[in-house]
């Protein structure tokens, strides 16, 4: 994967308060071209490949990431932590995880009617964002089965 320091990675770590680090900005980079959510060892191997970088300063950024709604973080049944970019005007999304290779999909976007639907299961609470997994098996590992 190629990697520039775009000036777009500059001006968001600028206008959430984050100050652009190398490392930082490769992080960010990986996670906005990413398909699909990554855990911290992925992320790690990826950032360490194009400069010096430590686990320390992954979990951080990712944290403030996170903080800053960059990115979103669930857990995967595994209990892995799985990050993945929050892009502009992006809805909530569920995921597909498989039981059999544990990778990790994103399916279509919740339909406004769908995260109506949800919000309003929880009543009187407030809510803020919709995280849903769907756990089977792949199509991928059906075939080989």
């Amino acid at each position: 994967m190629a990697y520039m320091n775009s000036n777009e990675i500059k001006e968001e770590l600028n206008l959430k308060g984050i100050k652009n680090t190398k490392a930082k900005s490769i992080l960010l980079h990986i996670l906005k071209s990413s398909h699909a959510p990554k855990d911290v060892n992925t992320l790690y191997e990826a950032c360490s490949k194009m400069t010096s970088v430590n686990l320390a300063t992954v979990y951080r950024s990712l944290r403030q990431f996170n903080e800053k709604d960059i990115v979103q973080e669930f857990l995967g049944s595994d209990g892995v932590a799985q990050y993945e970019y929050i892009h502009q005007g992006a809805k909530s999304h569920p995921h597909f995880e498989c039981e059999t290779c544990h990778q990790v999909f994103c399916l279509g976007e919740l339909k406004f009617e769908d995260a109506l639907y949800f919000s309003n299961m929880a009543k009187q609470h407030k809510v803020n964002s919709i995280n849903m997994t769907l756990r089977g098996v792949c199509d991928h590992c059906q075939e080989n089965h």
